[in-house]
């Protein structure tokens, strides 16, 4: 709070004594953020980071409300995933064709050059793509568009991701010489974050060059983030209260007095691009770019053979699994929760006890000298190298008639694969499979994960476990028409695309050694999209405008293989899915109020979805595949921003959704060691719940302009209807079943509720400020100063969590596996000050 304090009075104190104010300058204008806007979020690329801020510089009032004032609870534009908007760079499609999610993070912290950015929401037309359902961003990096400046920021914050940031920006405009550069560089660290044991070491570069010359420009672009950062993970609401904080974090432990955190994401994918815009005539252009992308995306973890798990917050090591049955067992649960609560080691990983064990691990069948280690830190690597091409055609035909068209092709080549990071003291492990070990006993061939190599003793820097790439090619032509009729345009747009991918495994694995090296059944799909809206406006201000869009998509390779980590085989009767979407809205747009009243309706059929975890009694990992599974995703958007009286305004933003499944899937859950199935495939319940993201969201604000332009904001974010996302397979009948088809749980029973019924979380609400202010302190020196402080009432309430993916069949207890749970954090501040000097 002192830190607050004094950044507050700094910022007054700063406000009273520059006397210089800026008053009607492009640069004021320009930098306005909206009230409580912080800045991105920085996620590593393994889990999907959300649709919050991929549209922020929106047209769409909705949007310009409610992308970042709602982030608090991972608010999701329209329920969607963040495959459903699709991200382009110069035309790129930059969307991972793996998973088909959308992340910033490769170029994070590199604000002040992605800023130039055409935005499109939902269904309505756009210039340089077909679109998804959820709408589209294309960022342009052509220097000859950066502003035409030099600009020093630094940031203080204690954010869930880095506590500084520090950038750098050139932009020379465009020269005499017909040449532009612009080139940025960045640092964003914290020792340790919001969350005890995050840190977070981030780089950012940018070079971007132009040259122009007739009616061709030329652009030649090459930027890159390094980042790593201490993960943080959700746990049990047990853990939490013995911790007594809601932002413990399992993850780290005390190595010689240092933080040191297991799970450390690390990614540096640098991007070059070759960008070139053609005039043609005054009324057409095309614009090619080609690209390619390579580098490190990995995410690290403690592993462990023939050991105990050594993860704190492990369920057989938490009080709550002590049988209480007994007075001794009672008296046994008491002590063991006064360790926790009173001892912060046993909350933590005991780094210094892995290292002792390892360095008296001697195994004399293959080392007399070395040690062979039980515990390891390993990295899962999801290196990808991408390439891609695209060209788009932008005419007038004629006042009445544009037309857009385009085509695209992208290359994708994942290598997915264990890395050994450290031995934590001993020198070795061998590669083998230890599940498969305790299956088949004396079966030295089916217990290699490698058979062309058996028993190699792997050591730091070596690959281990499986091995595998997944290749990816998908190519796509796309047109669209806007036909200006009077008061009222249509635009009509259709696409077509062919998509293959196929699973190369790099090593024989001895649990499949006819079906795991080498390349797989190619899966091919041909997919057709096709869209259509209306606008028609009444006066100069009021418009309504319809749109409507059919399109069918190839499963993302993710969700294609039964088992991708060990063998080739495909989902059975793999198919592509049909998303289909209707909105329509009317638009008010004035000097002193901008308001949207909409509606839109959207149904995802055929989706094929696989969850992996750890299966404790089978001890290997299982895959849960279920198929057919169908969304809906149904609402209203309600928003509005103007002007109360002279300096002060407001705006306010209101989504009323109803996000859910929609069928029945059928499930099928394969083994890693194993090819048996669990199961022949059975009926999952799911009709009805609902995603994880907030079914209500709102967000009220008013903002007061000085009369020497000192802006100072309140916002009020609700949010209602939030569900922990669930495990399928409790939705079985298996999982109410007790011997026999004849002998099930009561239906409506209190157990009956407890296994099936989807877990809510309470409603909540944060309240945020913000104090801006910019002064001109000589001719084309700026400085800008702005001050947020999100949830000043300190409201942790769970943002999000999910149910563990297992459960008790044999004695139907519920709480032996209690969710995971994410608290959304308390108070926060983000200070930021910048100097910038107009060239």
């Amino acid at each position: 709070m002192r830190i607050l304090y004094l950044l507050i009075f700094s910022l007054c104190w700063t406000t009273s004594t520059i006397a210089q104010v800026v008053q009607d300058d492009s640069l004021y204008q320009e930098e306005i953020i909206p009230v409580i806007s912080l800045t991105e979020s920085d996620f590593d690329d393994v889990i999907d980071e959300g649709t919050s801020g991929l549209l922020t510089a929106s047209k769409d009032v909705f949007v310009q409300v409610t992308d970042f004032n709602l982030n608090a609870a991972r608010f999701r534009f329209r329920g969607y995933d963040s495959e459903n908007i699709l991200l382009h760079m110069n035309g790129i499609a930059m969307n991972d064709l793996e998973s088909g999610w959308a992340s910033w993070s490769a170029w994070g912290g590199l604000n002040d050059v992605t800023r130039s950015q055409e935005v499109n929401s939902g269904l309505e037309a756009t210039n340089y793509t077909f679109g998804g359902v959820g709408g589209g961003v294309n960022i342009d990096t052509r220097a000859s568009v950066q502003r035409k400046q030099v600009r020093a920021t630094y940031t203080a914050t204690n954010s869930n991701n880095y506590n500084h940031r520090a950038m750098l920006s050139y932009g020379t405009g465009l020269m005499q010489n017909n040449m532009a550069i612009s080139a940025m560089v960045s640092r964003r660290w914290a020792q340790e974050a919001y969350v005890e044991g995050v840190f977070y070491d981030g780089y950012s570069y940018f070079l971007s060059v132009d040259k122009k010359f007739d009616r061709h420009l030329l652009n030649f672009t090459f930027l890159g983030a390094s980042q790593k950062r201490g993960r943080q993970s959700g746990t049990v609401q047990e853990m939490y209260d013995l911790a007594g904080t809601n932002y413990y974090n399992p993850n780290w432990g005390f190595q010689n007095g240092e933080i040191r955190n297991s799970r450390v994401a690390n990614r540096h994918q640098p991007i070059a691009m070759l960008r070139h815009d053609f005039d043609i005539n005054e009324k057409t252009s095309i614009t090619t770019t080609v690209s390619a992308q390579d580098g490190v995306n990995g995410s690290s973890s403690l592993d462990w053979f023939d050991a105990a798990d050594p993860r704190p917050d492990y369920y057989r090591r938490l009080p709550s699994f002590v049988d209480v049955s007994t007075e001794v067992g009672l008296e046994n649960k008491l002590a063991i929760e006064q360790i926790f609560r009173e001892n912060q080691a046993a909350r933590q990983i005991q780094w210094d006890n892995l290292y002792e064990i390892n360095r008296n691990s001697i195994d004399a069948n293959f080392s007399t000298t070395e040690k062979r280690s039980k515990y390891v830190l390993m990295e899962r690597r999801f290196d990808s190298f991408k390439g891609n091409f695209s060209s788009t055609l932008n005419s007038v035909i004629s006042e009445k008639v544009n037309v857009q068209g385009g085509l695209n092709y992208n290359y994708f080549k994942g290598d997915n694969y264990q890395l050994l990071l450290d031995a934590l003291g001993g020198d070795y492990i061998i590669n083998l499979d230890q599940f498969a070990e305790r299956d088949f006993p004396g079966d030295n061939d089916i217990i290699q994960h490698d058979l062309d190599d058996p028993n190699r003793m792997i050591r730091v820097g070596d690959r281990y476990g499986y091995d595998y790439q997944s290749i990816i090619h998908k190519a796509e032509a796309w047109g669209q028409s806007t036909f200006s009729l009077g008061k009222t345009k249509l635009n009509l747009g259709a696409n077509l695309s062919q998509t293959t991918f196929w699973r190369n495994g790099i090593t024989r694995n001895g649990k499949f050694p006819d079906s795991s090296q080498g390349e797989s059944e190619r899966a091919n799909f041909t997919n057709y999209g096709i869209k259509a809206g209306v606008s028609h406006g009444f006066n100069n201000r009021t418009f309504f405008v319809a749109n409507a869009m059919h399109l069918t998509r190839a499963p993302f390779f993710r969700h294609a293989f039964m088992s991708p980590r060990t063998r080739n085989q495909l989902v059975p009767n793999l198919t592509s899915e049909t998303i289909t979407g209707a909105e329509a809205a009317l638009l008010y747009n004035s000097p002193n109020l901008k308001a949207k009243a909409g509606a839109y309706y959207t149904t995802f059929q055929d989706q094929t979805e696989i969850r992996n975890f750890y299966h404790d009694d089978l001890n290997t990992f299982v895959n849960f595949i279920m198929t057919g599974v169908d969304k809906q995703h149904m609402g209203l958007e309600l928003a509005a921003e103007g002007k109360i009286v002279a300096g002060l305004t407001y705006q306010f933003g209101l989504s009323l959704g109803q996000f859910i499944y929609n069928s029945r899937p059928n499930a099928i859950i394969s083994q890693d060691n194993n090819a048996a199935l669990l199961n022949d495939g059975k009926t999952v319940y799911l009709q009805n719940f609902y995603l994880p993201t907030p079914q209500i969201a709102g967000t009220a604000g008013i903002q007061y302009e000085t009369p020497s332009k000192l802006i100072v904001g309140i916002n009020a974010n609700y949010f209602d209807g939030l569900w922990l996302d669930f495990n399928p397979d409790r939705r079985s009948f298996e999982a109410i079943e007790v011997d026999d088809i004849n002998n099930a749980i009561v239906e409506g029973s209190e157990l009956w509720n407890e296994i099936i019924n989807q877990q809510s979380l309470p409603s909540a609400y944060t309240i945020d400020i913000s104090v801006r202010r910019n002064f001109k302190l000589k001719d084309d020196l700026y400085l800008n100063a702005n001050l947020n402080v999100d949830n000043i009432l300190n409201n942790q309430f769970v943002s999000n969590g999910f149910e563990q993916l297992r459960f008790d069949f044999e004695n139907k207890d519920v709480g032996i596996f209690p969710p995971r749970l994410f608290y959304a954090r308390g108070i926060n501040y983000f200070f930021n000050f910048s100097l910038t000097q107009r060239l």
